[in-house]
């Protein structure tokens, strides 16, 4: 069972990842976070952290799970120069999965 916990989950692609999760019987939602609620307790209960916060929260975001050891996909947009740098240093410590548009059509343009 995969456990993630959504970053931003009031949002509309934190709401859409939680709604889609529930047809994947081996994923399951294990936090659901918004500004001002607990992270670092809630990382204890989860695999990957799904970040659909804010562009300024990702430094955080990725130093509490570096220190956790937890993988980490990133739909957040609009990063700066220096949380992009961020992003860079930290790839090297845990798993990052970071994509600016989580949209079908833009995604099948890879394949």
């Amino acid at each position: 069972m995969l456990r993630m916990i959504i970053t931003g989950a009031k949002g509309r692609m934190g709401q859409a990842v939680a709604a889609c999760a529930k047809n994947f019987p081996g994923v399951a939602v294990a936090g659901r976070i918004d500004q001002g609620d607990d992270l670092a307790a809630a990382l204890d209960g989860g695999d990957v952290v799904v970040d659909f916060s804010a562009h300024d929260a990702t430094p955080a975001i990725l130093e509490l799970c570096a220190k956790k050891r937890k993988a980490v996909v990133i739909g957040t947009t609009g990063h700066s120069e220096m949380e992009r740098n961020t992003v860079e240093r930290w790839k090297s410590a845990i798993p990052i999965v970071w994509t600016a548009n989580f949209s079908t059509g833009v995604n099948a343009l890879f394949w």
